[in-house]
């Protein structure tokens, strides 16, 4: 069994994405899955060119000569795949958005009609890898993932992590929320271990995943203050270097 996770955060290794994936990926590990997270701000991932080739010159590959042929092979390869972002602009990444953008060789150009009347392209890959996704927001309440929670509808998805108020998970110190934050950790661990024994994570552990951490008002106060804190010492910073 193999768990597979793309981190689509220009943050990378210090991004609140790593953390909430770290903690799925060491449950499926303890569950006896072999795990791997993809940080793709340190990968070569160029822009998908519109140019097609990939479906009449050089079916099923794409031209472009980057790291995206071998990430897609890990894809295919893995048993679960994850993709996880942070909300910018009330969307995902454009790292992760130009790595999905590159999926392209993995369709062919005819088109089908569905039941429900929308339409798609044939796939020529013969297995998929079933799917979680993670998403985390640096701004309180719900409504941040609605574009995201869209998308992701159109497919099936073993997880799915949206956690608010995000930056709450970036090592500050308040000891009020060690209680919350290990208690959403702990339901990520379980998510994980969940995915490999049972193929799909309960309803139950969703919930405890989606559990509030911090209330909006408090994230709102602690955040603005932050943010007041950092504008103040470069203010003074640029003061000193004027001198």
């Amino acid at each position: 069994m193999k768990v597979v996770f793309f981190n689509g955060s220009p943050r990378g290794r210090q991004s609140n994405t790593h953390r909430i994936a770290e903690q799925i990926l060491a449950g499926a590990e303890a569950a006896g899955a072999v795990t791997e997270e993809v940080f793709l701000v340190e990968k070569n991932v160029e822009h998908c060119r519109g140019c097609f080739s990939c479906w009449h010159k050089t079916p099923g590959q794409c031209v472009i000569k980057d790291d995206v042929n071998e990430l897609i092979d890990l894809f295919l390869e893995s048993d679960f795949a994850g993709m996880g972002t942070p909300v910018y602009g009330m969307y995902m990444t454009g790292l992760l958005k130009n790595f999905l953008d590159r999926f392209l060789p993995m369709a062919t150009p005819h088109i089908q009609k569905a039941d429900d009347g929308t339409f798609y392209h044939n796939g020529r890959v013969a297995k998929y890898p079933k799917r979680f996704f993670v998403a985390n927001a640096g701004f309180p309440g719900e409504r941040n993932f609605d574009l995201l929670k869209a998308v992701i509808s159109q497919q099936p998805m073993a997880l799915q992590v949206y956690r608010n108020c995000g930056e709450a998970l970036n090592n500050r110190p308040d000891e009020r929320l060690s209680e919350p934050i290990q208690k959403f950790y702990e339901a990520l661990y379980a998510a994980g271990g969940e995915m490999v024994r049972q193929g799909q994570v309960s309803e139950a552990t969703h919930r405890r995943i989606q559990t509030e951490i911090i209330s909006d008002e408090d994230y709102m106060a602690q955040a603005n203050k932050h943010w007041d804190e950092a504008i103040h010492e470069a203010e003074l910073a640029g003061e000193k270097e004027a001198d």
